[in-house]
């Protein structure tokens, strides 16, 4: 009897530790970029000024000194519900062009859509 009540709970682990029944967190990487940020944002700012404004880019390309990627993604359950992509160019320290634009923030990240 009493091994009945040890191997119990060890089959029951295993046979739970295969299903899709588990905790699967939500994944979040990079930054949050909304367009009340991106409308913050004027040709002819300092690297310093646009850092201060959006924070650090999440990639720095050790080739292109010049230029920061932006990336923001979101996971629930291993499927992808948000990415997004936003690089700003700089010429002389100085932010010379934007390419992409961000969607409006998701309700789950901060309750309600951004303006």
């Amino acid at each position: 009897m009493q091994k009945a009540n040890v191997l119990f709970p060890i089959l029951a682990s295993l046979a739970l530790s295969g299903c899709h029944l588990l905790y699967r967190p939500t994944v979040q990487q990079g930054n949050v970029i909304t367009p009340r940020m991106i409308a913050q944002l004027h040709l002819g700012m300092t690297k310093n000024e646009v850092a201060y404004d959006l924070g650090s880019p999440a990639i720095r390309d050790p080739f292109h000194h010049n230029r920061w990627d932006y990336y923001y993604s979101l996971k629930r359950n291993y499927k992808p519900l948000v990415s997004e992509h936003f690089t700003l160019y700089f010429k002389d320290g100085k932010l010379v062009r934007l390419v992409g634009t961000p969607r409006p923030t998701p309700r789950h990240i901060y309750g309600k859509p951004d303006a």
